[in-house]
């Protein structure tokens, strides 16, 4: 085999293993502290400031600015972030970005295969499933620099080969470089491995510092174009978050480009009195690149942000279809395993609201005798059972993807969750269908029966409200309220059945027509029950939570899933 061909194939392989280390290190951490990482990333981003601090960190932690932004993308299409938090954090991912340059400048290549030992044995060996997650990190991170290490072997060979040297020696043309910065980076779908090409390029002669700079600067447009395709199914807003990030990066380019131009020999002495080692030197530069481009695009965030509200205006629905996903991906998009629970959560809110929105109406409709109402309780019914099926499959789909730990455990319950909403919404259509029946057989309901009614009704809307909520924010604040109103609601149920034994007794009311009244009494606390399911999901039998329900006489075993 030619000792060319022999030279290409290590290079790649090289870069195989230092992208596929990185991929293994992100996903490890998400493993590990995904959950957590998103909390913060979701919570502490008051102001712009804050927002750019914890970007820099989160980014710098998971070595990777592609995922921070397509998370962002994610928490910004699921409504858990608006754009303006979303800025910052994006700002920041362009600084914690530069962190895998500065860790390649540290001479870990002759510990790296030890480093790889020891997440083998962690990984393989260890039974605990957050030690197997460590190790993953440790050997991603070992593999990286394995990699790095071998595509340095073979940069020192190519250094040999004239038509290299002649091709690499012959880009003096600063837009060039910027656009062969940003096509290799959008190809390879991450600026940190471009750096890390562009430091062993330096670090071995074939490509000067100045070019470097320049391709650096590229990189910052290629590595947005993951956001931009994550965004491409989600919301209007989630487009401008991606578009956001990419317009940061052109101008934060053109401004460094157009310095460069002017001050090139004051950058090459400045960095040059950093360090003498032209790798050394762009992995400096690319950090101080990135973080002079955020304090350019700070002060003008928000009319940055507006800027992208010109650019992709809001539109009108036109043909859209008649059921639809808002925040969970949809087809072949690829699916982000840090935001997916939350955006899994946040439809799973949106069927909840849709199930009492049609409770109310089935509940109303029969009151009225009125069957107006149910092409609309039909099609919230379809839309009930459509969304069940999808949120279903998206959670079997997740459940084979490695999400965070924490949200792992959750996706059971998740599915018990689904389960009781859909029972809510089959329950509505048996309120509703019992309408055409006292429409037939001319039945109509007292004022007392229909307050009765409305009383079931008005507590297992505030059960649900709380249900929901504890689901959604995971928190027991409602947990004894709802335990209240389901004992309230049992107990109602049980007082009016018995009253409509003594009317018909008394002939108050036909038998026929009782069955009609007993029927929406029962379908209504049998939806108290599911709501006081739901509220369960979220605890397990060993949480405090429970230990406590326990001690104060509660029985449990009807609600734990």
């Amino acid at each position: 085999m030619p000792e060319s061909l022999i030279v290409v194939f290590s290079l790649a392989g090289g870069l195989g293993m230092f992208l596929y280390g990185m991929h293994m290190m992100s996903e490890g951490l998400t493993s590990v502290a995904g959950d957590k990482m998103r909390n913060v990333l979701a919570s502490l981003t008051k102001n712009v400031v804050e927002g750019t601090l914890v970007g820099a960190l989160f980014t710098a932690i998971i070595q990777s600015s592609n995922a921070t932004t397509v998370l962002v993308v994610g928490f910004v299409n699921a409504e858990l972030m608006n754009l303006y938090q979303a800025a910052g954090i994006i700002m920041g991912a362009n600084i914690g970005t530069t962190m895998t340059g500065l860790l390649m400048t540290i001479k870990l290549s002759t510990i790296a295969p030890l480093i790889v030992f020891i997440g083998v044995v962690m990984f393989q060996f260890c039974k605990k499933q957050s030690v197997k997650n460590v190790g993953l990190v440790i050997l991603g991170f070992g593999i990286l620099f394995v990699g790095l290490s071998t595509m340095s072997s073979s940069m020192e060979a190519l250094k040999d080969t004239p038509i290299v040297v002649d091709t690499l020696t012959s880009l003096t043309n600063p837009i060039l470089a910027v656009l062969i910065g940003c096509l290799v980076t959008a190809v390879l779908q991450s600026a940190s491995a471009m750096v890390g090409i562009l430091i062993v390029l330096a670090s071995t002669g074939l490509i000067s510092v100045e070019m470097c700079f320049y391709l650096t600067l590229g990189c910052n447009i290629g590595c947005t174009f993951s956001a931009i395709l994550a965004s491409l199914t989600g919301t209007r807003n989630a487009k401008r978050a991606a578009m956001f990030h990419l317009l940061i990066n052109i101008i934060g380019t053109i401004v460094m480009g157009t310095l460069l131009a002017l001050f090139m020999p004051l950058m090459l002495k400045f960095i040059g009195s950093l360090s003498a080692l032209p790798g050394t030197q762009v992995a400096y530069s690319n950090t101080i690149f990135k973080i002079f481009q955020v304090l350019i695009c700070m002060p003008f965030y928000k009319l940055i942000v507006n800027l992208t509200g010109k650019i992709l205006p809001a539109k009108e629905e036109v043909d859209e279809p008649e059921f639809k996903m808002l925040y969970i991906p949809q087809g072949t998009t690829p699916i982000n395993t840090t935001t997916a629970f939350p955006q899994a959560v946040r439809e799973v809110v949106r069927m909840s609201d849709l199930a009492r929105d049609t409770l109310n109406l089935s509940v109303n409709a029969l009151l009225d005798v009125d069957e107006s109402k149910f092409d609309s309780i039909n099609h919230n019914e379809e839309y009930i059972d459509y969304m069940n099926r999808t949120i279903n499959d998206f959670l079997i789909k997740l459940n084979t993807l490695p999400i965070p730990e924490h949200d792992a455990k959750l996706l059971g319950p998740m599915f018990h969750v689904l389960a009781d909403i859909e029972r809510i919404g089959d329950h509505s259509m048996q309120i509703a269908k019992k309408t055409s029946v006292c429409k037939e057989k001319n039945y109509h309901f007292s004022d007392e029966h229909r307050q009765s009614i409305q009383e079931l009704l008005t507590m297992v809307n505030s059960e649900l409200e709380m249900s929901m909520e504890m689901f959604e924010k995971r928190n027991i604040t409602h947990l004894k309220q709802i335990l209240a109103l389901e004992k309230m609601i049992d107990e109602k149920e049980s007082d009016l059945q018995k009253k409509y034994l003594s009317d018909m007794k008394r002939r108050i009311t036909g038998p026929r027509e009782g069955m009609v009244y007993s029927d929406i009494f029962a379908s209504l606390e049998r939806n108290g029950d599911h709501c006081t399911n739901i509220a369960f999901s979220i605890l397990n039998s060993d949480s405090a939570e429970i230990e406590k329900l326990v001690e104060d006489g509660v029985d449990l075993n009807e609600f734990l899933v």
